[in-house]
């Protein structure tokens, strides 16, 4: 009998969690500066952690909507709308194995990135939602009322996500009574992704400007970096819980076991340029 091949999914899941890290955390500072040069600013510097404008708006001639948007808000805003977009393309589309893994966490990483900073933006008035209310300082009512709005709907996205991200390892889980399938897909699926958002998170704030400048503290970025919160959910509600198990399998097929080491090596590469160029920033004259 021939010896059954290894199952290397684990290696894929790898090269998905990276690319969709990639696709967000730098995406939505890729948000903030054009942004900016939208609204006529400059962008003096772009880095993995933050970007900094010229401050060249005069922030009173503009609507509340616009301040909202050029102060910081738009990038967590455009995050929780892709997510949200994405969630619908997952529940309604057909796609191969390795994409509907990538788009699971990609979209998993957008509402982190969204319904995470409003919630943490509306609890504690602190990052890009700290810049926002900056712009209001004038109607300390208005920004009142937009930190509850925000804490929330933050609060409700979040909670979501951790349904919904166990709603996804179904597609890869043939008998949903069964422990032992089930954990190999929560781990590889939400499991992974929260322990490299964190750990990757991290090394790009030790290369930051902003930790250099003082604006930025370890323990802020790691408080920042718990937005991938809904993944170890995810991974519980799955893999520990059994919260919602389908009452019909909703099986499409298993997690891919054969590696796409091309894959994986795009992903290293974007993930090095992600903390090696954009972590300590790309200086525009």
């Amino acid at each position: 009998m021939m010896e059954q091949k290894k199952n290397l999914s684990l290696v894929n899941c790898i090269a998905t969690s990276l690319l969709a890290y990639f696709f967000t955390v730098p995406v939505h500072e890729l948000f903030h500066a054009l942004t900016s040069l939208a609204y006529g600013d400059k962008v003096l510097i772009y880095s993995a952690t933050a970007v900094q404008p010229g401050n060249l708006i005069n922030y009173g001639a503009l609507s509340p909507f616009h301040r909202i948007m050029v102060g910081g808000g738009s990038a967590s805003i455009l995050n929780a709308m892709i997510g949200v977009i994405l969630a619908v393309i997952l529940l309604k589309c057909t796609m191969g194995p390795i994409c509907r893994v990538f788009l699971i966490q990609l979209m998993g990483a957008q509402l982190a990135q969204g319904f995470g900073y409003f919630l943490i933006g509306g609890l504690f008035a602190v990052g890009d939602w700290a810049c926002v209310f900056s712009c209001f300082q004038e109607s300390p009512g208005f920004v009142t009322t937009m930190r509850i709005i925000l804490a929330v709907v933050g609060s409700a996205g979040m909670v979501a996500e951790f349904f919904l991200l166990n709603h996804m390892s179904y597609y890869f889980i043939e008998h949903p009574s069964d422990k032992k399938e089930k954990m190999p897909v929560a781990l590889k699926l939400h499991l992974l992704m929260f322990i490299l958002g964190i750990v990757i998170g991290l090394i790009v704030s030790l290369k930051s400007p902003a930790l250099a400048s003082g604006e930025l503290s370890l323990g802020l970025s790691l408080f920042f970096n718990l937005m991938w919160i809904p993944f170890f959910w995810g991974f519980m509600f799955t893999g520990v819980m059994n919260v919602l198990p389908p009452k019909e399998s909703r099986f499409l097929y298993p997690l891919p076991a054969k590696p796409n080491w091309l894959l994986l090596a795009v992903a290293v590469i974007l993930i090095l340029v992600d903390i090696f160029i954009f972590g300590p920033g790309i200086y525009f004259a």
